[in-house]
């Protein structure tokens, strides 16, 4: 019964395990705009290796965050000075990986709808 009720609360988009999160949310463009204009700027591209090779932002560094020790390790090593833009398939793990980081005191600003919403939006990537 507990099964049932959980897939209602998610299908219904309520999630029982999450907490109000406070992620700063840009759109494609202001993603953009403000990655090309901000010095202390790191994109980080939180999918998985093969999504990545598909296709990713220019620059952008890989920090997978289903591989949760590797992502955990990796955001332990991160810069507390700089200011992180993350971005996903569709919103969903950046999100997660967003809220995680920022709870380690890190400056993060998650991508709204991943990189679906971007490549909509016509802007580039690449696959070098």
């Amino acid at each position: 019964m507990k099964r049932i009720l959980m897939a209602i609360l998610a299908a219904l988009g309520i999630c029982t395990s999450c907490s109000a999160s406070d992620v700063n949310k840009l759109s494609p463009q202001q993603f953009n705009d403000a990655v090309n204009t901000d010095s202390m700027a790191v994109v980080i591209d939180v999918r998985k290796p093969s999504e990545y090779a598909e296709g990713h932002l220019k620059n952008a560094q890989l920090l997978d965050f289903l591989d949760e020790a590797a992502f955990d390790e990796g955001i332990k090593n991160l810069d507390k000075t700089k200011h992180y833009y993350i971005y996903c398939r569709s919103g969903r793990r950046s999100h997660n990986a967003a809220d995680k980081m920022q709870k380690l005191g890190l400056t993060v600003y998650d991508m709204s709808g991943g990189i679906l919403n971007w490549n909509r939006q016509g802007l580039p990537t690449t696959t070098e």
